[in-house]
């Protein structure tokens, strides 16, 4: 029987806590003052550091910030730097504007039983009343040398055990109860009355070694992103009839433009032509795919006003082909995950910054990419679709999945189409029946795109979301749509 992870990890935590202990929590209570002693107030510091990681045989230098149980990471390229956020339960992907989404919706229980030990939350006085038990769990050898040692459980973690050197009071090992997984601390110094770890081993190889750890005396703060201030409330911007796609005024620097809103755009971009008019200072190179793909600069530029809302100056990638098309700033996730964006399909106008409503179709979206996708019933097959409002098409199939899926539909007509970096063919023509969550529709157009590769299984696009009112909750990872009559 397959068992879900999270059952396994609540039986895991049970059996810590009711087998494992091989006396009173008394007994422990000396090693844990000297412990807190020892290492000093480890939990409640805010650390800023830079080491070297190695997994799978590469190491690279990242930059980390942490304060207790959740930590930043950063990998930096210049001024530009992408990432990972840990908030205690999820873990984030960071981008260069300092996006942060969920790559999953499932809690990271091993990874928030490394915080724990790395930030010695378990000696917190705090650790016990949020649920944390500590458990003696009596003298164990590890590589010939006896240690006292103590199983460590919270409800959301992986039960660990550690060892305590007896000499230093500081962690010397650890491993995952029940596992085969071991982590030795080693080459502790003391920095500003803390003392800590500055190379960490798992099975016996070197997994992070620190070349600085310093406590600052300012507070750990979470990725933001790119914060809107918003002018009184949300007003609707008309949208550009001429367009299927989300086209509408905007200013950058108090230029005036058109922007596109793409959710299938993994940050904000712009035309070379913009970014020449601006002289955008040139901070970086990206490479940019969609039908096609090439090589471009990334621009410093802003802020970005909308309506009533202004988004403070940030990182765009350049594009080279998207002013010919009437607009010349692509507004994606740095902007969606900033605030919540409401499409209205009869009054064709959009509004930022609009309060979360209750819709008659909500449907989970998951993050891949930066981009949002959904699962979706086409006929009697399962897809995952990304949601991408920047293109034109109804249901657009990458080619790969429907090769393996030919019975979807028959092609009846093509069409010539164009992206970023290449032109291609769409191939169209007709599925009876579409399901997205609890509604059905149809029949839809439905096509498939030749050059059509990348994130999901295709594309649910402008047109079909067209059909709907449309509004993007990011934060809750939530599509709702109101029908149209």
């Amino acid at each position: 029987m397959n068992m879900p992870f999270a059952v396994r990890v609540v039986l895991l935590f049970a059996l810590a806590v009711s087998t494992l202990g091989a006396g009173p929590r008394s007994a422990i209570e000396p090693i844990l003052d000297a412990m807190r002693t020892a290492a000093g107030p480890v939990w409640n510091a805010h650390f800023v550091s830079i080491s070297r990681l190695s997994f799978e045989g590469t190491t690279s230098t990242v930059s980390s910030e942490s304060q207790g149980i959740p930590f930043t990471l950063r990998r930096c390229n210049g001024e530009l730097c992408e990432g990972t956020y840990f908030d205690g339960e999820r873990l984030f992907t960071v981008n260069v504007n300092d996006t942060a989404l969920p790559q999953s919706s499932l809690p990271e229980p091993y990874l928030r039983s490394l915080r724990i030990l790395a930030s010695l939350d378990f000696l917190s006085p705090s650790f016990r009343t949020r649920g944390g038990r500590l458990i003696d769990g009596g003298v164990a050898t590890m590589n010939g040398k006896r240690y006292p040692t103590i199983f460590v459980a919270d409800r959301d973690a992986i039960p660990v055990r550690i060892y305590v050197d007896p000499q230093t009071h500081l962690v010397r090992f650890a491993r995952d109860v029940g596992g085969t997984d071991i982590f030795e601390y080693r080459d502790y110094r003391r920095i500003s009355g803390f003392m800590v770890p500055f190379e960490v081993l798992h099975n016996g190889q070197t997994l992070e070694r620190y070349d600085d750890r310093t406590p600052v005396a300012s507070a750990f703060h979470p990725p933001h992103g790119m914060v809107p201030i918003f002018e009184g409330a949300p007003q609707p911007v008309a949208l550009d009839p001429t367009h299927v796609t989300p086209v509408f005024p905007c200013t950058v620097n108090g230029v005036a433009v058109h922007c596109l809103l793409d959710t299938g755009n993994s940050g904000i971009s712009m035309s070379s032509e913009l970014a020449a008019r601006l002289d955008a200072p040139v901070v970086g190179e990206h490479t940019v795919r969609g039908l096609g793909n090439y090589s471009t600069q990334v621009v410093r530029a802003g802020p970005l006003a909308i309506g009533n809302a202004t988004f403070p100056v940030g990182y765009y990638i350049v594009l080279n082909d998207i002013h010919k098309y009437g607009y010349d700033v692509v507004i994606g996730t740095d902007v969606l995950a900033a605030t919540n964006v409401r499409i209205d399909g009869n009054a064709h106008t959009i509004k930022f910054g609009v309060a979360a409503q209750s819709a008659p179709i909500t449907v989970p979206m998951s993050f891949e990419n930066f981009v949002p996708v959904i699962k979706v019933q086409l006929g009697a097959v399962e897809a995952r679709l990304l949601v991408d409002t920047g293109d034109e098409s109804n249901i657009n199939l990458a080619y790969e999945f429907y090769t393996k899926h030919p019975q979807l539909f028959t092609i009846t007509s093509k069409r010539d189409v164009s992206g970023v970096g290449a032109s291609s063919v769409e191939m169209l023509g007709s599925i009876p029946q579409i399901t997205l969550g609890s509604y059905t529709t149809g029949p839809q157009t439905i096509g498939t795109t030749r050059t059509l590769v990348g994130t999901a299984f295709g594309h649910l696009g402008a047109a079909f979301l067209q059909q709907f009112d449309v509004d993007f909750d990011y934060s809750a990872a939530e599509l709702h749509l109101v029908p149209h009559a």
